[in-house]
């Protein structure tokens, strides 16, 4: 990755309140790429599978659960050292596309992949409850939800900056709200991960806890 004289992207008026030294999020961001790569190279998604196995896919979705619960937590870390400008009444535009490099998933058209910052509430039926909710056909399944999960990821990673900037904002309406300070517990299974990545996921919950520390709490 090339050197660049501002590496968070932070514009001048949202500046970091503490410090956090941005090679960190440099190197953490590149590590979760590299671990988004291996999973597309294990599925060879690059090459839009219609099916795989339901092992395979198993196993990959595993992965990107993973990945998305690291890189939420880089951004939710990184938008807790943005000090945001007084807010100010926002016109209607469309969303700009930001500048980038050719890339595979440009080829893929519309995804309906999301990634949400903040904690989904469950629906009428829990994800942990869905394999009790009938037996599920044998044979290949189809690939598509987890390239879209692929896809959207990627896209977060080309710029977490604005992800982050867009979470401090929400962060400072749950504060204004009164709402409980967020507890980061230890990340589950990550024994089963790249030694890189398992070193990142580990020194997250503690960097966090001390970024909440400023957090008011009635608790």
């Amino acid at each position: 990755m090339r050197a660049h004289p501002n590496p968070t992207g932070f514009p001048p008026c949202d500046t970091p309140r503490m410090h956090m030294d941005d090679r960190f999020f440099e190197q953490a961001f590149r590590t979760v790429g590299d671990g988004l790569l291996r999973v597309v190279a294990r599925a060879n998604l690059h090459l839009k599978p219609e099916t795989l196995t339901k092992s395979l896919k198993r196993r990959c979705l595993a992965d990107l659960r993973q990945l998305s619960v690291i890189l939420r937590r880089l951004i939710f870390l990184m938008a807790l050292a943005i000090e945001l400008a007084p807010a100010r009444p926002r016109a209607a535009k469309p969303a700009a596309r930001p500048d980038g490099v050719e890339d595979v998933t440009a080829s893929f058209g519309p995804q309906t992949g999301l990634f949400g910052l903040a904690p989904r509430l469950s629906g009428p039926l829990p994800d942990c409850f869905r394999t009790c909710s009938g037996l599920r056909p044998g044979g290949p399944v189809a690939a598509a939800p987890l390239i879209a999960r692929w896809i959207a990821l990627h896209r977060v990673l080309q710029d977490p900056a604005a992800h982050a900037r867009r979470l401090a904002r929400t962060i400072r309406r749950w504060k204004a709200r009164g709402e409980t300070k967020p507890v980061v517990a230890p990340m589950a299974g990550r024994h089963r991960l790249h030694p890189e990545l398992a070193l990142i996921a580990g020194l997250l919950p503690g960097l966090l806890a001390r970024a909440l520390a400023g957090w008011y709490d009635t608790g």
